[in-house]
């Protein structure tokens, strides 16, 4: 199998706005919930999983989607272990000819052609899907266009947590509308988004994959999937950040530079203790939507000012803070 080079929306933002790992300050007010989780993921992290290559993955032709394209081959992971419901990279740049493959690293997965507008439906426009396969399976699509493509995966819930992807993403640099830009908001709103946030920040701190992203632009999508595309960012950042060598200086990510096993961060967001700490929230997860489509908003989380996530009671803080670290120390 050839070499294969990912090239991925990728542009400096700063991340001043948002606390820094070790630093003994946040920027969510009186969120018991949110200080809680912090304060969890900077004592005790998450352990990762590996994952080594089998010989067939990548290299069976006759369980590829598509006949190869003329150009380079651009690598994308299908679930990169059991139970992590993420693609890797969440988002490659392609020209015309390259050849995205996909390629399963867990079972029970599809990669099924949507739409920007409704990102976790099959659209009839140019239509493509894998079916549903297991570990190994390679699906090929030869890219025929510089416009985004929208991809999910078709196994009931999977998208709705966060299994979708993009091809080509739309991208402005300077919108207040970019995930670079969205990002101290929707980590400030929604509690899982900061989870992972946090997580990232204690695993990447200091890495360049900080800045994976953010020029995404996010003015065109559902606002209901604001913190969905956010979580997708954080975790492409977090496994960049665990396999450096994948992350090349001018940005782009090459999945075969490196020999040495895959290291494969958990997918907090997947995890029950987050999910139960996060619906013990008096704050909805649409708040993350709602107040980063306003400016107001946006230039409110930037400052670090406000949050729009309530406290909880000291002691329901301090239960999740044993019942999360507990977790962790479990796993």
């Amino acid at each position: 199998m050839d070499s294969t080079s990912t090239s991925s929306a990728y542009n400096s933002y700063s991340t001043s706005s948002m606390a820094s790992y070790g630093s003994g300050s946040t920027n969510w007010g009186s969120s018991g919930y949110n200080d809680c989780v912090q304060q969890c993921i900077a004592s005790f992290g998450a352990p990762m999983a590996t994952y080594t290559p089998t010989s067939t993955s990548g290299s069976d032709s006759s369980s590829s989607g598509t006949s190869s394209g003329s150009g380079s081959t651009i690598t994308v992971i299908v679930a990169p272990t059991q139970g992590v419901l993420r693609y890797v990279p969440f988002a490659v740049n392609a020209s015309v000819g390259d050849t995205v493959e996909f390629v399963w690293h867990a079972n029970m997965h599809t990669v099924t052609h949507s739409s920007e507008l409704e990102v976790c439906n099959k659209t009839l426009d140019d239509p493509f899907t894998s079916g549903v396969q297991n570990e190994s399976f390679t699906f090929s699509q030869v890219v025929n266009s510089t416009d985004p493509t929208f991809f999910y995966c078709g196994v009931p819930t999977h998208c709705q947590k966060g299994m979708f992807g993009i091809i080509n993403p739309p991208n402005a640099i300077d919108s207040n509308m970019s995930v670079g830009s969205m990002m101290p908001t929707l980590v400030s709103n929604d509690s899982t988004t900061s989870a992972m946030n946090s997580y990232m920040q204690t695993v990447g701190q200091g890495s360049s994959a900080e800045n994976w992203g953010s020029s995404i632009d996010m003015s065109n999508m559902p606002s209901e999937a604001y913190s969905l595309i956010a979580q997708n960012v954080i975790y492409t950042r977090t496994f960049l950040a665990a396999n450096p060598d994948y992350l090349q200086d001018d940005g782009s990510v090459n999945l075969g530079v490196s020999g040495a096993p895959m290291m494969v961060p958990q997918d907090l967001a997947t995890m029950p203790q987050v999910k139960d700490a996060s619906s013990a929230s008096s704050t909805p997860a649409s708040a993350a939507s709602s107040a980063a489509s306003s400016p107001a908003g946006t230039a409110a989380a930037a400052s670090g000012n406000s949050s729009g996530a309530r406290g909880l009671a000291a002691s329901s803080a301090v239960a999740a803070l044993v019942a999360f670290g507990s977790a962790f120390l479990l796993l």
